[in-house]
């Protein structure tokens, strides 16, 4: 199979085709490598593929568009011969690369939710720092908004942010606190514990309470594959200790002074629970964000990733 595709590469190119007209995702297909066919040319700088950009961010924020683009220029297949021939390059170089190099291993992912403060201004650091290091865009994006660390909930087993749909108790007083969940290669875990600790270190009086404690939850706990990468990222910075649930607030009445404690929650036992819709991707004033990160809402919702948790 291998040869008669090679010979057809062979005469196609003495047809006089190149694989210059190849599709982009052929061109910049590595082993292993994430294919992103069908994205346009904006989602390279953009969070989402949209026609308005902010001329440099607001608030003071860094927004996307600074970040470089693609160098590669696609021309498009003027005819159906060449169409046709860029598909059959296309299966050539896999077949030959795929015989010639193993497979990367998929690396090995990790569901971990953060807390400290409001998630507002946490799930904007996460996506941009998510956009930033793992090169997501749209519904890549995981950072989702919402609480975790209590025992309670109340009827049809709801945790809302207020009490008015909360059957007369909201999240806090469930025991929960406001979290940022996010799902990233293990190998990752220590560098976005980093910038997690980054904001435990920012905190104000203005967030003090249980409900804004920090917290880290991964599936085990304290006896979690990754929790080695989190111990490493947080050695001298933190102590960290282990969750029991509905737990006070740790950093007293000075925030950010001394050596925080944070808890480390077992998300089996303590679940992520999904904020509300209108609570995600949301501003947090002063702070405006950039229209393509709010519009993630949309992108997100209408992808399934984020959907309303049954309260108001």
């Amino acid at each position: 199979m291998v040869r008669r595709a090679v010979f057809l590469l062979v005469a196609g190119a003495s047809a006089g085709l190149t694989l210059h007209h190849a599709p982009s995702w052929v061109q910049g297909w590595q082993p292993g490598g994430r294919l992103r066919a069908g994205r346009g040319p904006s989602v390279d700088t953009e969070l989402v593929n949209s026609p308005w950009q902010a001329p440099g961010g607001v608030g003071g924020q860094t927004h996307l568009a600074a970040l470089p683009r693609s160098s590669a220029q696609v021309e498009e297949p003027s005819s159906l011969a060449h169409r046709a021939f860029a598909a059959l390059a296309t299966v050539v170089v896999a077949l030959l690369v795929g015989m010639g190099r193993p497979q990367a291993a998929a690396a090995r992912e990790v569901d971990i939710y953060y807390g400290v403060g409001n998630f507002f201004h946490l799930q904007h650091e996460l996506v941009l720092k998510e956009a930033l290091d793992l090169g997501r865009r749209e519904t890549d994006i995981t950072a989702v908004a919402g609480y975790a660390g209590g025992t309670g909930s109340s009827t049809l087993d709801r945790v809302c942010y207020s009490a008015l749909s909360g059957g007369g108790s909201d999240y806090a007083q469930q025991g929960h606190a406001q979290v940022v969940r996010v799902t990233l290669p293990e190998a990752n875990v220590a560098d976005f514990t980093r910038a997690f600790l980054d904001e435990v270190s920012k905190r104000t009086t203005f967030d003090k309470g249980p409900q804004f404690r920090p917290l880290i939850g991964v599936r085990g706990g304290l006896q979690s594959p990754a929790f080695q990468r989190i111990a490493e990222a947080t050695e001298g910075r933190a102590q960290l200790i282990k969750g029991d649930g509905n737990d006070p607030d740790t950093l007293g009445s000075q925030p950010g002074k001394g050596t925080p404690t944070i808890y480390v929650y077992d998300a089996k036992l303590f679940p992520f629970r999904f904020a509300e819709t209108s609570n995600q991707f949301h501003p947090d004033p002063p702070e405006a964000y950039t229209m393509d990160y709010r519009q993630l809402n949309q992108v997100l919702s209408k992808a399934g990733v984020i959907s309303g948790n049954g309260c108001l």
